[in-house]
């Protein structure tokens, strides 16, 4: 087991510089992308992230309401 450190996150909210989206290591373009292997799939990590997204946007417009 390893850890990483990336120069681009912006580590209070997650979010990629280099990439201008939400911090998933290994998605493409990712600078650490073909460096190291994660137990769970790039593709399955970005699936998770999207649907936890798209659940914080629902929950703050009911809060809004």
């Amino acid at each position: 087991m390893s850890s990483f450190s990336c120069p681009y996150v912006f580590s209070e909210d997650s979010f990629c510089l280099r990439l201008h989206k939400d911090c998933v290591p290994g998605r493409p373009g990712c600078a650490l992308a073909n460096r190291f292997h994660f137990a769970v799939p790039v593709e399955k990590r970005i699936a998770d992230k999207e649907k936890e997204n798209k659940n914080k946007r629902l929950k703050d417009n009911k809060n809004h309401k």
